[in-house]
């Protein structure tokens, strides 16, 4: 599973808090889930 995948898992997960179904913001959306993922793994090595 690659961090793209992980991240729709995610924000499918998060749609139950916000509206994630506005089309225009779903990149947005997976661009800072996979930041944010890209972070955590950064920290996990140091």
């Amino acid at each position: 599973m690659n961090i793209y995948e992980k991240a729709e898992i995610i924000l499918k997960s998060l749609s139950e808090y916000i509206n994630v179904d506005d089309e225009a913001f779903h990149d947005i959306y997976i661009k800072a889930i996979v930041n944010g993922l890209v972070e955590i793994r950064k920290k996990e090595k140091q």
